[in-house]
């Protein structure tokens, strides 16, 4: 090979791998596992409840590629029932944009539950807690706690007070 054309061709064959290898790191990178658990900036912890129907809701399922706001809760909490219109509002606005709403309800029975959303006409998924496994799970201490979850499953926002719904809009 000649001379001229053989450093040339090393030089070609050098950039090429060096980028080659370049792009595959970074993809490497923008692709790492998020880690599960509870806390901002993890991925939700996973469980599955029952309506008060006696329908199963998985939150990996639900939760799919939506921004979803979990919320516990339980009838007798004051602070709990103030918060329902302002969720309602935000499901009933924002559903179709993609926010889904599920509230937990931590230790009650059936009736009471089912007597509640109908007296409050809530209008988003009502799941039973009834052994407050998953409270314990998310290491709940206070009511309400407002959990959101990105479209990823990712925890961004972790309050015993509701977002705005500015920020909701955002992460839509």
């Amino acid at each position: 090979m000649n001379i001229v054309i053989r450093p040339f061709v090393i030089l070609l064959l050098s950039t090429f791998v060096v980028f080659s290898l370049a792009f595959n790191v970074t993809e490497d990178l923008v692709f790492a596992e998020v880690e599960t658990g509870i806390d901002v900036g993890q991925k939700a912890s996973p469980f599955k409840l029952l309506t008060v129907d006696g329908k199963e809701i998985e939150l990996g399922s639900f939760a799919k590629d939506k921004v979803t706001l979990l919320v516990f809760g339980a009838t007798w909490c004051p602070s709990c029932r103030h918060e329902i219109p302002i969720l309602k509002e935000y499901y009933s606005e924002l559903k179709d944009g993609g926010l889904n709403v599920l509230a937990i309800d931590i230790k009650e029975s059936v009736k009471k539950v089912k007597s509640l959303i109908e007296k409050m006409q809530i209008n988003y998924p009502v799941v039973l807690d009834s052994s407050a496994d998953v409270a314990t799970l998310y290491k709940v201490v206070g009511i309400p706690l407002n959990i959101i979850l990105d479209k990823n499953g990712v925890i961004v926002y972790k309050e015993n007070k509701p977002p705005s719904k500015e920020f909701l809009k955002g992460l839509l």
